[in-house]
């Protein structure tokens, strides 16, 4: 199996995520992580990055809320790739609606005695990075030597607001051995952002620092930024702002007193046109809103709710590699998200705008959706919110195809959930696994939660329209209901009739409905049990193992399959015919080894785990993220090759594996510790102190061989 979907963006025209930082070349070898004693458990404390080498080119840390997303350099002070939830442009060449770069709204120049600090990076040096993903926050320490002036020593502390996610906060300190006059030159400036200002102005009356309106290019979006700047240690002089062809900046100036530290705070309000129909005045509220609550009590905040975040976190006693993984997988999925979400999950997040644009996958539900949902399952509802606003364009789709029901998008907009594929990948017409991906996304979220009010709300109208699109798919010949002219996950084989990953999830998806409209009290349709049960599966009787498809090339890499997907959401496959499936195809795998994207191996250890195969689970498990994993900052890539990463779908099947493939943990009408745990070898014991089953808090303990406990928490 090629998996080769997301080898169509080589090539993009479009900025990558580096592509924002300027003029330095910079390099991290060193990471640090927290000095702290271990747990009572035995687990390390939550990861510190530190870096301290800086000599060569590195993929920049990154900060988000789910609503922003930044990226700042070794100099956090100058420009840096910035995305805002639901501030998008018509993609050129694709023309498709992307994700858009948005302005850096925390730019701020130095300036003493005529010497710029980002005018002239020769004379800043860049002393220590960290990244402490406990609490969200990063810390820059700099070294600026003006040549006519004192060296000024600066830490510069940046975080992402979660308590009030339209907010982005920094905190530059600044200490200098003799008595100086600093100018503080905050900016907005729209250079390299497609489209244009709108307005630089504020209304009259208004308090607010810096303000700016955009339209997106396009014109499909617009965004709003407003800037509130402090210094709570001195007086602080601002100057008029200063408008250019690209922006606006203003200067303040404060007294740096030898021996003394001086703060300048900032907070910056960003704000699209998806969350308030005038952003730029909505942004200049929220960046009041901020400066009324302080700087220390959002910085407070914020690590209240990381702290509280962190509860949710997957230890694992036996596996220091491990552990540093799910650390980073855990910071990073759950930092890309918010209950105020409303523009799905991005593969990226909001990291980047430059691979997938910021549209929504099968990825979502399938590998990130029930690792979410046990940690935050308030986020997890908004994540199906998302697909529920997108319902209406998933069944005008659906129609369009000669369909009933409804028929999800391969690749959903981030504004309003419609088909945004670009039109050279064949994925956006024929890769329509996706709608049952959807539907089982649903259903299991309902499992989890036992949400009365969104079973009815939610997941009913979803399932309700997805088997009816099942349904009406199916075709009715001698062998029973076959799904014809079908691409499965493997994108390198086109066109293909009964791929058994497709067939058996429109099995699962069906029972989920069938189950649901009893729930609901709604009648259930015959033809939905009688297309369940005779849903044609590509079995090789005299093997007794699944095939990837109707007749595949025997013995090739297209013969293998994709049943392990579904393992850790318990297809409806006898143990037998799971294990010599996977025995069949691992042999295929040994015989013609090749690069396996991250999500499917976590996929397969956690089946060979299942099947008792834990020395094979625990290469698999590595193999799935060290060669993708991306230095300083714990980012894994989607492949090796690229130099970019926080690919959101890898981390979120690792936790997925872990919480559910290796405990033996199945989300379930009944006990949910369905299967003793297996655990890779090496692998003493997983722990998670709260996960939330059906509305209550409780604590997850999984020993190898034995039952894993849900304990009260």
């Amino acid at each position: 199996m090629k998996l080769s979907r997301r080898s169509f963006v080589e090539g993009s025209s479009a900025l990558v995520a580096s592509s924002c930082i300027a003029g330095h070349p910079f390099k991290a070898v060193s990471q640090v992580v927290r000095s702290a004693a271990p747990s009572p458990s035995g687990t390390s404390a939550i990861p510190k990055i530190v870096v301290e080498d800086f000599s060569k080119k590195f993929d920049p840390a990154y900060l988000s809320n789910g609503l922003i997303g930044i990226r700042p350099g070794p100099n956090p002070l100058a420009k840096a790739m910035t995305c805002v939830s639901g501030f998008v442009f018509a993609h050129i060449p694709y023309q498709v609606e992307s994700l858009s770069p948005a302005p850096y709204p925390l730019e701020t120049d130095i300036v003493v005695n005529q010497s710029s600090l980002l005018k002239r990076p020769d004379l800043l040096h860049f002393r220590r990075q960290s990244l402490d993903m406990a609490s969200g926050e990063l810390i820059t320490e700099l070294t600026f030597a003006p040549e006519n002036g004192p060296t000024l020593q600066i830490e510069v502390l940046q975080f992402a607001s979660r308590s009030t996610p339209s907010l982005l906060c920094q905190e530059i300190q600044i200490s200098t051995p003799s008595s100086a006059e600093v100018q503080c030159v905050s900016g907005i400036d729209s250079e390299s952002v497609p489209g244009k200002i709108f307005m630089t102005d504020p209304p009259e009356r208004t308090k607010v620092d810096l303000v700016s309106g955009f339209v997106s290019g396009g014109n499909l979006s617009k965004l709003g930024i407003a800037v509130m700047v402090g210094a709570p240690d001195t007086q602080l002089q601002r100057q008029e702002p200063f408008r250019t062809e690209t922006g606006v900046t203003r200067t303040s100036v404060l007294k740096a007193e030898s021996g003394r530290r001086v703060r300048f705070q900032t907070i910056a309000a960003m704000v699209s046109d998806l969350y308030h129909p005038e952003p730029a005045l909505e942004a200049i509220r929220l960046a009041e809103w901020g400066e009324m609550l302080g700087f220390e009590y959002l910085r407070n905040k914020n690590r209240e709710l990381w702290n509280d975040l962190w509860q949710a976190r997957v230890k694992v006693i036996g596996d220091t590699d491990a552990q540093r993984v799910l650390d980073a997988a855990f910071f990073y999925v759950h930092s890309s998200l918010h209950v105020s979400t409303l523009t799905g999950m991005p593969p990226f997040g909001l990291s980047q705008f430059a691979y997938y644009y910021g549209h929504s996958f099968w990825d979502t539900e399938s590998w990130s959706l029930l690792p979410v949902t046990l940690a935050a399952p308030e986020t997890g509802r908004v994540l199906l919110e998302y697909r529920l606003r997108g319902l209406g364009w998933a069944k005008r789709k659906a129609a369009l195809y000669g369909y009933r029901g409804a028929q999800f998008p391969w690749e959903a907009a981030q504004t309003s959930g419609f088909e945004t594929t670009p039109t050279f990948a064949g994925t956006g017409w024929a890769e329509q696994h996706v709608t049952p991906d959807v539907a089982l996304g649903f259903w299991e979220y309902q499992l989890a939660t036992n949400n009365h009010e969104f079973l009815k709300e939610g997941t009913w109208p979803v399932l309700k329209a997805v088997a009816e699109w099942i349904e009406s798919r199916s075709v009715a010949t001698a062998r029973g209901f076959e799904i014809q002219h079908i691409m499965g996950p493997d994108e390198g084989v086109i066109n293909i009739n009964n791929d058994a990953y497709v067939n058996l999830i429109c099995k699962m998806a069906l029972s989920a409905a069938i189950r649901c409209a009893q729930m609901v009290g709604e009648s259930v349709p015959s033809s939905w049990t009688k297309v369940r049960n005779d849903l044609v599966l590509p079995i090789d009787k005299s093997r007794n193992l699944l095939l990837a498809y109707d007749s595949p090339p025997a013995g090739s890499e297209d013969s293998i399959g994709a049943t392990d997907f579904l393992t850790v959401h318990d297809a409806p496959v006898s143990s037998d015919l799971l294990r010599n499936t996977y025995r069949y195809e691992e042999s295929l795998r040994q015989a013609k080894p090749g690069f396996m994207i991250g999500f499917a191996e976590d996929a397969m250890a956690a089946t060979a785990a299942f099947l008792g195969e834990k020395r094979r689970a625990a290469e698999l498990f590595d193999e799935s993220w060290k060669s993708s994993r991306l230095e300083p900052f714990a980012m894994i890539r989607e492949v090796p090759s690229q130099d970019y990463g926080c690919f959101l779908t890898n981390f979120g099947s690792l936790l997925q594996t872990t919480m559910l493939g290796f405990t033996g943990v199945r989300i379930n009408e009944g006990d949910w510790r369905k299967y003793p745990a297996s655990l890779p070898t090496g692998w003493s014991r997983i722990e998670i102190d709260r996960i939330w089953v059906r509305g209550e808090p409780k604590r997850l303990i999984a020993v190898d061989g034995a039952l894993a406990k849900l304990q009260s928490s």
